[in-house]
């Protein structure tokens, strides 16, 4: 039976870690990983974890199911973390194992809707979008969003690209520290953004995977916020994995917000696709997550720690421009310090790519997704010298 399974495709930051893996250097430098690291290469547990985790331990009471929408005061409490009084407005909410899991949930109910609105995503994107959306049999299409060569977001394009799309489709982006390319639109892009979809009819679908690594908790909220404002249908998709370092434990949450007479459908319709799916999201971390935003000295401990995160990655990407400034006497990774959160994309050619992980050992993710987060103080000059080298022209 199992010789007619077919070859199904390689997420490519899973095959990026295999090939370091099989590297046999020992100078070898991974940057395809995809999680928040230190100086020393630690992913650590945060204070503010380990308090709330005691807590748990000392309290709790049951293991019980909880619903299939998992815990009704944990979705209230990062709601209104995230989008403040706007949340009391009425909103169908899941808790889920991570973000993946609440953009499968979306991506199934769309596709079973009579008529199959078509997703449109930025491109380049995050690269799990595609393989959900098609496991669930959802429409989908892209609009350039980003040329890396260039290293600029293309901004015009992907407002004309939008055209395209019929009212009721759906756009889905991401809020802060746009995953690959560490690019995000300004403010005055964003409004004008959203008078297109708002124009042409069209929902947006926000994944937010990365709150509190580009401004700070709160100033990452407010694209969710402005949207949640101004639409009277709009998704959005959570993972808490970077902004409380918890990957393993898979807290997430998916919000969809409806007019007051489809909401009880809609809520029907995400409990009976979680049932078929998850089932029951895992609970240790988001009752982590809500005993932190429910007690004020936990919250604020929690926020200098994330605060301490979001410098690290800062002074890293300042390190960058600094070095190749001091080295060689030029502005080509100038950009990586004006971007934000844990990854970018080096502005590479396919063949300039595999040299530098042929030539020097440093891989990174097909496309030439790097995780800045991921370097040392002795990676950043290795880093710069590699781009050069596989950058300058062959005699």
């Amino acid at each position: 039976m199992f010789e007619t399974v077919g070859d199904y495709p390689v997420d490519p930051i899973m095959i990026g870690a295999e090939y370091f893996a099989q590297d046999p250097r020992s100078d070898k430098l991974n940057l395809t990983v995809g999680i928040y690291q230190d100086a020393a290469g630690q992913t650590p547990v945060m204070q503010a974890v380990k308090q709330a985790e005691r807590r748990l331990v000392e309290t709790q009471a049951s293991k019980s199911y909880l619903a299939l929408t998992g815990d009704a005061e944990y979705c209230a409490v990062l709601g209104h973390a995230l989008m403040g009084p706007r949340f009391d407005e009425g909103w169908v909410a899941a808790q889920t194992a991570g973000g993946a899991v609440a953009l499968r949930v979306m991506a199934d109910l769309l596709a079973q809707m009579p008529a199959r609105p078509t997703v449109w995503m930025q491109r380049p994107t995050y690269g799990n979008y595609v393989p959900i959306l098609s496991a669930a049999g959802a429409r989908f299409a892209d609009v350039p969003y980003y040329d890396p060569l260039r290293r600029e977001i293309t901004f015009e394009q992907m407002l004309d690209g939008l055209q395209a799309a019929r009212p009721g489709d759906i756009f889905l982006m991401q809020g802060v520290c746009h995953n690959p390319t560490g690019a995000d639109m300004t403010p005055e892009q964003v409004e004008a953004l959203l008078d297109t979809l708002e124009a042409r009819g069209l929902v947006p679908w926000l994944d937010l995977a990365y709150l509190g690594f580009a401004g700070g908790f709160e100033a990452d909220c407010a694209m969710a916020r402005r949207i949640a404002e101004r639409f009277d249908e709009c998704i959005f998709c959570i993972t808490l994995s970077k902004t409380f370092g918890i990957y393993r434990d898979r807290a997430g949450a998916l919000f969809v917000k409806t007019r007051s007479g489809d909401r009880a459908r809609v809520h029907r319709a995400v409990t009976a696709i979680v049932r078929s799916g998850a089932s029951h999201a895992p609970d240790h971390g988001p009752s982590v997550v809500r005993t932190i935003l429910q007690d004020p000295e936990l919250k604020a401990l929690w926020l200098r720690e994330l605060d301490q995160m979001r410098a690290r990655v800062a002074q890293v990407r300042a390190a960058l421009v600094r070095t190749e400034q001091e080295g060689f006497g030029c502005d080509e990774l100038a950009y990586l310090g004006r971007q934000s959160g844990m990854f970018s994309l080096l502005p590479l050619t396919d063949t300039q790519e595999a040299a530098l992980t042929r030539e020097h050992g440093i891989h990174v993710v097909k496309g030439g997704r790097v995780n800045v987060a991921r370097l040392g103080p002795k990676d950043i000059p290795w880093l710069v010298r590699a781009v050069h080298d596989v950058m300058a022209p062959v005699a």
